[in-house]
């Protein structure tokens, strides 16, 4: 993804979560957020087969939404649920699967344009 692009979603997900850089907790945040960020990207740009540091701008989207839901679920990794005073919070063990539809109209966008389509055989028996 192009350094503009990870700086959007950098400051998208700031902004959603609420994380003011100029606070010390802010900036141990920011290194989390980054984490976030980056793995996500490399989820996504696997399953879209797409080189991680030129994943096209426009999956930044299911990027973004992702580094919100792996923050939302900061110290609960590994775990498919918990609860704390009546409230539980639930997880897909996939952190794909809520972005499936997405990831995979991206996909059948790339095929139907031609792109990604080389090594492909084709038999018209």
């Amino acid at each position: 993804m192009a350094p503009d692009t990870q700086s959007e979603i950098l400051s998208d997900v700031q902004t959603a979560v609420g994380i003011d850089t100029t606070a010390a907790a802010g900036n141990e945040n920011l290194s989390q957020l980054k984490l976030y960020i980056k793995l996500a990207s490399k989820s996504v740009a696997l399953y879209c087969g797409e080189q991680y540091d030129a994943l096209p701008a426009t999956l930044s989207g299911v990027v973004t939404e992702m580094a919100l839901a792996k923050f939302g679920k900061r110290g609960n990794e590994g775990k498919t649920s918990a609860a704390e005073e009546g409230l539980t919070d639930a997880w897909n063990v996939d952190d794909l699967a809520p972005y499936m539809s997405q990831l995979n109209a991206y996909k059948d966008n790339k095929t139907q344009s031609g792109a990604g389509t080389e090594g492909l055989v084709r038999s018209f028996d």
